[in-house]
């Protein structure tokens, strides 16, 4: 390992969090409110603060999530940056049957809530920097670590303000890998990963409608891919929806450098009206579409978690939801484990914490794949099978709320 500097004595923590995004900075306040220390480290410099714009990505904040910052204690400052879904709307490009999917019918408040990348990002922050059990460096980079026997040990680069860098160590029970999809933890662990393309890419921005969203979400499921609009206020406009649209990366990288006219006809002859004329276009952005999966996703005293542990397509926007369902679990697990005194970063505790989430993640995978999968077979016989799935559900209230409850983290 690289040599550290004499004059900067180790830091002391129970648990390092390795990335500070929406996901490690949950982590570390998960942990926070547990009693649980943290050292969090994020590598990129700080944004500036600046005002919502109408280019700010949406997040969608399902049930078992609103939960979650619930009991963190910072729903009370996230909801009212947030748009609520009280109706989905899904249909099948070019073929009958709907499903509808609506509040009242499931006697929910509401289905979910859509609320800005930033801002959610931004509210975290502050609860971050206000909480003492939390150490926060930024920027930070991890250089290395290593696994002993009863601790593992960080060296971290840190770049000082007017000052030249300096190396830190950081001695923790356990390492939280939060890096990311591309983690250099796991890779450098050399743990197994499954990695499934789907020749897709995924084209994120903002549209504003001729009709105001009235707070409904609509759902395309088409041959090239799923196409999602979500609903989201931005002050007082009230006709502004977050916009995805999965198809073939080569199509993807010709939409992106469209004009901003052509765009919009082409995403509305794909999507159709139900939203209203699609009006006004935000700042389009894309990424590819592919599945992650790890089957064992810790090594000694290290865990991954979040997209470092596993990635989904956008579909039904389960990827932070379904990493803040992970988050809750391990950070109870290791409550638990400390109230027993026993080692956080054991194989034991993270054997268990493992157990406990295969069965969700398995289903929150099984289930975004089959929409990427199952709608591009353009066949008559499996598009009238499609159909007929679509009117069954939607005639079934049973049936519609099981999938509202898979797709909420419910279950």
């Amino acid at each position: 390992m690289p040599e550290v500097a004499n004059h900067i004595e180790p830091m002391q923590t129970d648990v390092a969090v390795v990335g500070g995004g929406l996901v490690g900075m949950a982590m570390a306040l998960s942990l926070a409110q547990r009693k649980i220390s943290s050292v969090l480290l994020e590598a990129q410099p700080s944004p500036e603060e600046s005002p919502e714009q109408f280019d700010d990505r949406t997040l969608v904040i399902n049930p078992a999530s609103q939960v979650f910052w619930q009991d963190l204690g910072l729903w009370s400052a996230i909801e009212p940056h947030t748009t609520s879904i009280d109706h989905v709307h899904v249909s099948n490009q070019g073929q009958f049957g709907v499903v509808h999917f609506d509040k009242d019918e499931l006697d929910v408040t509401q289905l979910g809530h859509v609320v800005a990348a930033k801002t959610l990002a931004s509210t975290l922050f502050k609860a971050v920097k206000q909480q003492t059990l939390i150490t926060y460096l930024q920027p930070a980079k991890l250089l290395d670590f290593e696994q002993g026997k009863n601790q593992i040990q960080l060296t971290v680069e840190q770049n000082g303000q007017n000052q030249a860098n300096s190396t830190q160590q950081v001695i923790a029970q356990l390492m939280v890998g939060a890096d990311g999809v591309l983690s250099s933890i796991r890779k450098q662990l050399n743990l197994l990963t499954e990695v499934k393309s789907y020749q897709r890419s995924a084209i994120v921005c903002n549209i504003t409608t001729a009709q105001r969203h009235q707070h409904r979400a609509f759902e395309r499921l088409t041959t090239y891919g799923p196409m999602a609009l979500l609903p989201f206020s931005n002050g007082s406009n009230k006709n502004r929806f977050g916009f995805v649209w999965s198809l073939p990366a080569e199509q993807a990288e010709q939409l992106l450098k469209a004009g901003e006219e052509s765009f919009l006809q082409q995403a509305q002859q794909q999507f159709g009206y139900r939203a209203g004329e699609f009006q006004k276009l935000g700042r389009r952005s894309s990424y590819p579409i592919y599945q992650i999966k790890v089957p064992v996703q810790y090594a000694h005293r290290v865990v991954l978690m979040g997209n470092a542990a596993h990635a989904v397509s956008p579909v039904s926007a389960q990827g932070l939801n379904l990493a803040v369902r992970g988050i809750a679990r391990l950070s109870e697990q290791l409550q638990k484990s400390k109230g027993l005194g026993i080692d956080l970063g054991s194989d034991s505790v993270l054997k268990e914490y493992q157990l406990a989430s295969n069965e969700d993640q398995q289903r929150t995978l099984n289930y975004t794949d089959d929409l990427m999968t199952w709608f591009k077979i353009d066949e008559p016989i499996v598009n009238a099978f499609r159909s007929m799935g679509l009117v069954a559900i939607n005639a079934n209230i049973n049936l519609k709320k099981k999938l509202y409850n898979t797709a909420g983290g419910l279950r």
